[in-house]
């Protein structure tokens, strides 16, 4: 089984590759002029993603 490391490091993980898929769906790493509207998306997102990990990181702790 994995331990308090390996379950963070599986979390983290999780978090960067969902970043990356919303990213490359919502097309940030395109070439070209960025609309507002995605960029406010993408900021919303990243804050969510911040506060999985953060919250994945609290619960590692107590375990």
């Amino acid at each position: 089984m994995l331990g308090k490391f390996g379950i963070l490091v599986a979390i983290l993980i999780m978090v960067l590759l969902f970043y990356f898929v919303i990213s490359l769906g919502a097309g940030f790493f395109s070439s070209g002029e960025k609309k507002p509207e995605i960029k406010k998306y993408l900021r919303s997102v990243n804050i969510l993603l911040v506060l999985i990990a953060v919250v994945g990181f609290v619960l590692v702790l107590f375990m």
